[in-house]
């Protein structure tokens, strides 16, 4: 559900999407309000679930992630037993992203791997049982553009 948003807010979260570090008298000075004012603007966009946390982006290849890809699965509605093992593998530090999506796949999951062969047994996971997903997987060979956090508000730069 969408939250009521004036200009001010969305200033804030701009410049929050540009540096979630900044600090909060920094924001204040750029955007025209007191440091009180702005503080609490922040904790009203936190409470009404608009900012969901303040995260560090790591380099992948910098932790040996260079592998990443996209895992398209489809299968047979889960068992309360494969929903488990589901989960297990959702909650893998090698998954980013797992969607329900519609069409021909049930899920669509995004990963960073370390290898091929890491990618190989977190996709055996997904098509051996109790899952038993048939799979499809597209192996990222150049990023061109990805927007961490999932969204950027403003316009577009040249």
């Amino acid at each position: 559900m969408a939250v009521d948003l004036d200009a001010l807010d969305l200033r804030i979260l701009r410049l929050l999407l540009a540096d979630g570090r900044s600090p909060v008298s920094q924001v204040a000075d750029q955007v025209g309000l007191s440091r009180p004012a702005v503080a609490e603007r922040i904790e009203k966009l936190e409470r009404q679930g608009v900012i969901r946390g303040t995260t560090v982006v790591v380099e992948p290849s910098a932790v040996g992630r260079g592998v990443t890809a996209f895992v398209a699965a489809r299968g047979a509605t889960l068992s309360p037993k494969a929903w488990q093992v589901f989960r297990s593998v959702m909650r893998s530090d090698e998954v980013l992203e797992v969607h329900t999506v519609a069409g021909d796949d049930c899920y669509l999951m995004k990963v960073r791997t370390d290898s091929i062969g890491s990618l190989n047994a977190l996709v055996s996971k997904l098509t051996t049982p109790p899952l038993s997903l048939a799979t499809r997987t597209t192996i990222v060979m150049q990023t061109h553009c990805e927007k961490v956090g999932g969204i950027m508000l403003g316009e577009e730069k040249p």
